[in-house]
């Protein structure tokens, strides 16, 4: 599966935030370059489960079911702080933009509350524009990706040009590791403006165009607009929207103190609700009970909540076009075959089709393939059937799963 991968200038919060996600114990401290290395860990994209609107009980083996709320694993990566000049070295720059060659989107977070500065200097509060921080990350990138087109380029151009090579085949080998594909280099030259046919031709500035539009057809982002509880925060937010980007106002702190609470069974929340609920007061610390109510005034009542879900549904679900379907192996009772009732469920890519769905849950399930049965329905699907979100599916195939 593609993964997200949590980028930004240092000291915005991407530390905390990748904390709260998977509540891995990440080094958090404000200071620039905390994160030293890329930290993997694990979250859950929340879905609705089928369970309710189908009136059973579920037993869930590869995700959780809280009250009809399905959590399914997912990979994310909290990639080192990006600097301005990072392409040529400064900070951590090129063991950021290297590892972030893993992530097939990216959740740049910025500082709406303006307390940091470029290069992640504590700071006092709006004294910086978080525009800036979304900017350098994207110009960085392009910067890093154009010096990887130049590389060889004399050559490559000259091979083109003379009708030797390829030149779309000859970039995508370069770009490979970064999962750009022959049709993005195709539409990205278009979309330059570029002559195809005299690529000797082309200067260093169109280059770095051609980078930019690969970068936007093969990285999408979403703007994680973090400190959004600081009062004064929405004009910042609102700036982010205006620049046309995609943004969700979020509070990693007030996320992560929330998920630690429920932990403890001091509070019922499930990640993406919009309230939570103090279980017992009296055994809430005088402290503990202000942090509480300071998150539902300033995150619940003004934003609906910390926004923390919405960004992974958002990547996963909308930008990468995942769905959520449940395979079960006898479509009468939705069961597998130890009796456990709708025990898995899978986030398939947009458009696939039940056989893809046989090679994801096991290969010799797929290579057996003969056909599926929709189990609302008990209908045969056809083979060349796309798969719904909430869809149950039994699959018939010559092969067990190992």
């Amino acid at each position: 599966m593609e993964i997200a991968g949590i980028v930004g200038k240092p000291n915005v919060g991407k530390s905390t935030l990748f904390s709260a996600l998977s509540m891995v114990n990440v080094e958090i401290a404000n200071y620039p370059f905390t994160t030293k290395k890329t930290n993997v860990g694990v979250t859950y994209v929340r879905v609705e489960c089928v369970c309710k609107k189908l009136g059973v009980r579920d037993n869930p083996r590869n995700s959780i079911c809280i009250d009809g709320v399905r959590l399914v694993p997912i990979q994310i990566i909290d990639c080192p702080g990006i600097i301005r000049e990072a392409h040529k070295g400064k900070g951590l720059g090129l063991k950021f933009l290297d590892e972030i060659r893993q992530a097939s989107l990216l959740i740049i977070v910025a500082d709406v509350s303006g307390a940091t500065l470029a290069d992640g200097t504590p700071a006092e509060p709006f004294t910086h524009d978080p525009v800036e921080d979304v900017e350098m990350v994207l110009d960085e990138f392009d910067a890093w990706l154009a010096e990887i087109i130049s590389r060889d380029w004399p050559r490559i151009s000259r091979a083109a040009e003379a009708k030797q090579v390829s030149l779309t085949l000859e970039l995508s080998k370069k770009l490979s590791g970064l999962g750009v594909d022959e049709n993005v280099v195709s539409e990205a030259i278009d979309a330059a403006g570029l002559d195809r046919s005299k690529p000797v031709s082309w200067k260093e500035e169109e280059l770095l165009k051609l980078a930019t539009m690969i970068r936007r057809r093969s990285k999408p982002f979403i703007v994680a607009a973090n400190k959004a509880d600081v009062k004064g925060s929405e004009k910042n937010v609102e700036k982010l929207v205006q620049r046309g980007y995609d943004v969700v106002p979020v509070s990693a702190e007030a996320e992560r103190t929330l998920r630690l609470a429920a932990s403890k069974g001091l509070v019922k929340y499930v990640p993406g609700d919009n309230n939570f609920e103090m279980v017992d007061e009296s055994k809430l610390t005088p402290q503990q009970k202000k942090a509480l109510e300071y998150i539902r005034e300033n995150v619940f009542e003004r934003w609906g909540g910390t926004g923390v879900q919405k960004l992974v549904n958002m990547a996963y679900l909308e930008k990468l076009g995942y769905i959520p379907v449940y395979p079960v192996e006898n479509p009468h009772t939705l069961t597998d075959h130890e009796g456990r009732v709708l025990p898995d469920v899978y986030l398939m890519p947009r458009n696939s089709t039940p056989r893809q769905l046989a090679y994801k849950i096991h290969t010799e399930l797929g290579e057996g393939y003969l056909y599926a049965v929709d189990a609302k329905t008990g209908l045969r699907l056809a083979d060349d059937h796309l798969l719904k979100p909430g869809e149950v599916v039994s699959i018939v195939s010559t092969k067990k799963r190992g």
